[in-house]
């Protein structure tokens, strides 16, 4: 029998695999989530309907300790796909013109005193 290894050569060996053979686990991944599309989506589902409040719990604490960082990298996307969404939000408003025009009555009549 051979000398038993620690835990920290485990972890070391474990990651040399996994850098070794990225593309054929990259693969393999892809053809388990396309397998198994279905009951993944099943199983997500109800583990999100029976944790609902703890997850909400933990993304409120996530962004409250995480705030700067989140919005420097959403500033920094949204500089980075100015074009992108400026196009997407013209062909929307262009698709929805009703649905835009209700929400923009509606936002005026709320705001009123705002305005005077």
């Amino acid at each position: 029998m051979g000398k038993k290894k620690t835990k920290e050569e485990v972890a070391a060996a474990m990651k040399a695999y996994r850098e070794a053979n990225k593309e054929k686990r990259a693969a393999y991944m892809k053809a388990y989530r396309e397998a198994n599309k279905e009951k993944r989506a099943a199983y997500d589902k109800e583990h999100y309907e029976a944790n609902k409040e703890k997850l909400a719990a933990k993304a409120k604490e996530y962004y409250e300790a995480n705030k700067e960082k989140i919005a420097a990298k959403t500033k920094e996307y949204r500089e980075a796909n100015k074009e992108k969404r400026a196009a997407k939000t013209k062909e929307y408003r262009e698709a929805n013109k009703e649905k835009v025009a209700a929400y923009q009555k509606a936002y005026r009549e709320a705001n009123k005193c705002l305005s005077s």
